[in-house]
């Protein structure tokens, strides 16, 4: 009996050494240093994006002939890359520019139509040019892209932000060639003036997520 006393005795601070050591341990890791978050990309800013400006099918566009209103109005581009225009008949538009399809119209209309006609071409839609925005917004859906269009204006088009919205952290989400890529970007930086706008592209993806409780 007392032996058995004596081995418990010195059984008892062999396993405090343990514990302690496994809380030494334990304590250690807690204390390592994390790695740092990975930063996200920067937001793209500079110049618009280049387009082609070449007509193809489905863009829609307006033509304005001065002083004549029975030869102006709004033409889309067929699937075969022609429109059919008032006294031209069926014409060859995709492939050409605004400018050069109103010089086209100009001077079809100068042989034995008019005297020095003046034409122009305004672009009001490009086929699969379209921005999306989504999430908290008051209108989310797929919008026309236009030209030097902007974050600002994508978001003012679908109606704004709604109560409930991030606006320090929406999601631009943008394809290129060499892929897909996501920026968080704050509007509320931007419209004070602290941040630039961005210049949208086309197939551009807008999510503004809800704004954390």
């Amino acid at each position: 009996m007392f032996r058995r006393r004596l081995v418990c005795g010195h059984a008892r601070p062999c396993v405090s050494r343990v514990a302690l050591l496994a809380v030494g341990m334990l304590a250690a890791g807690s204390c390592a240093p994390r790695p740092p978050p990975v930063a996200a990309p920067r937001p793209p800013i500079g110049q618009p994006p280049k387009v082609s400006p070449a007509l193809v099918p489905g863009d829609l566009f307006e033509v304005r002939v001065f002083d004549e209103e029975q030869l102006s109005g709004t033409f889309q581009v067929q699937d075969d890359g022609t429109i059919q225009f008032p006294l031209l008949g069926r014409l060859e538009v995709a492939g050409r520019t605004q400018a050069q399809l109103a010089e086209a119209i100009r001077m079809g209309l100068a042989q034995g139509y008019l005297r020095e006609p003046h034409v122009t071409v305004v672009v009001k839609e490009r086929q699969n040019f379209e921005v999306s925005v989504l999430g908290q917004v008051n209108e989310p859906g797929s919008f026309p892209w236009v030209d030097r269009l902007t974050l600002v204006q994508a978001i003012s088009t679908a109606g704004g932000l709604t109560s409930m919205a991030a606006s320090k952290r929406i999601r631009l989400t943008r394809t290129t060639d060499e892929g897909r890529t996501t920026f968080e970007v704050s509007l509320e930086a931007i419209t004070e003036g602290v941040a630039e706008d961005l210049f949208l592209h086309p197939g551009d993806i807008v999510f503004v997520p809800q704004a954390r409780i």
